[in-house]
C-alpha cells in the first residue's frame, strides 16, 4: 500500500488489489494516474491531486481511495484500512 499525502487528504492506493482496468486513469480530472510496467495502478504526481474521490468511485476492485489524514504534512505511508475524506 501506497499513501500520497497533501494537508489534511491522503490518496492511498494498493496495487495488489488493481487489475489494471484503468477506469480510475481515464476518469481522474488532473491526470494523476497512469498504469505501471505491471498494469497496476501508480502516482505520477500527488500535487495537482484535488482529492475529488473520483478514481475511488470508479475503481470496482477498491484499488485507490482518499483518506483523511491522522495528521496535517507530509508522509510517505499511511498504514490503516479503507476510508472516506
Amino acid at each position: 500500500m501506497q499513501a500520497y499525502k497533501i494537508g489534511s487528504y491522503a490518496l492511498v492506493v494498493e496495487p495488489k488489489r488493481c487489475k489494471g482496468c484503468a477506469l480510475c486513469v481515464y476518469s481522474c480530472p488532473k491526470q494523476i494516474l497512469f498504469l505501471n510496467g505491471s498494469g497496476k495502478i501508480a502516482v505520477k504526481e500527488i500535487e495537482p491531486c484535488i482529492f475529488c474521490r473520483i478514481c475511488e468511485m470508479r475503481c470496482p476492485d477498491f484499488a485507490i481511495w482518499v483518506e483523511k489524514a491522522l495528521t496535517p504534512g507530509p508522509s510517505p505511508v499511511m498504514t490503516h484500512g479503507r476510508g472516506v475524506a
